[in-house]
């Protein structure tokens, strides 16, 4: 094993996935079948949504061994981000009926199927990673989820959703997505005491920018402009971070 290849492989496992492409990179000047490296580069360069990229190399490092699940499963995911909705469709379900995949693949592919605009495969995938953990919190706020997509009505979602936070109280993520659903409803007394103890404490965890501009209103609207301004601040710093990065991003670009 070179230095670059373990250089990359501890970049890509701290999430620092730019600096695990440049190492998988250098490890694959030395060997350009180290599956390994073709891995870490194919898999770095899809969390960084350069799709393409992606998708190329671990077409590449299929020619050399077949792809675990893990792997299939993200880069059917990236066909579709690619505009192949027909393939990425046809390999999720494909995975999703083979009868190997586990709780937390089922429902990766749940995601793949709904970001390709097939909800209903989705849930279905979703009820099928139930089916294996039937207590997983995870698996019932997706449900929920899906359900309002597929237009049931808004107590189910409510229900499922609810009981996620049953199971994990501490989920933030759930939580503003149970606000989220009761501000659409109207009930925004429901929807402050859902988050209430949660901001500003742990608002600093929220990264979604369209979220905080939800609870900022929602903060506003009940008269609680100190809570208010804190959301909106934490959104336009957001902001200010994702153009610096885009920037950094299309400079680096450039000097290469």
């Amino acid at each position: 094993m070179t230095d670059h290849l373990q250089a990359a492989r501890l970049e890509f496992r701290a999430r620092r996935y730019s600096y695990a492409v440049q190492f998988a990179q250098y490890a694959l000047a030395c060997d350009p079948d180290d599956v390994e490296a073709l891995t870490i580069l194919g898999m770095s360069h899809l969390h960084l949504s350069e799709f393409a990229c992606g998708v190329e190399t671990l077409e590449h490092l299929s020619l050399l061994r077949p792809l675990d699940d893990a792997c299939r499963i993200e880069l059917a995911i990236a066909y579709g981000c690619c505009g192949k909705k027909q393939l990425s469709r046809d390999l999720l379900m494909m995975l999703a009926t083979s009868g190997r995949m586990d709780a937390s693949q089922l429902l990766r592919i749940a995601t793949g199927l709904e970001s390709i605009e097939e909800p209903y495969l989705a849930m279905e995938a979703c009820r099928q990673a139930g089916k294996h953990a039937p207590e997983s919190p995870d698996v019932h706020y997706q449900m929920g989820y899906y359900a309002q997509i597929c237009g049931h009505p808004s107590s189910v979602s409510e229900a499922l959703i609810r009981h996620a936070i049953g199971l994990d109280p501490h989920n933030l993520h759930f939580r503003i997505g149970l606000a989220s659903l009761l501000i659409r409803l109207g009930r925004k007394s429901e929807a402050i005491r859902v988050i209430d103890h949660f901001v500003p404490d742990r608002l600093a965890e929220v990264t979604c920018v369209c979220c905080l501009h939800r609870i900022a209103n929602l903060f506003f609207d009940c008269d609680d402009l100190e809570r208010a301004k804190m959301c909106a601040a934490r959104a336009a710093s957001l902001q200010d971070d994702q153009a610096d990065a885009i920037e950094a991003a299309s400079k680096e670009k450039v000097i290469s």
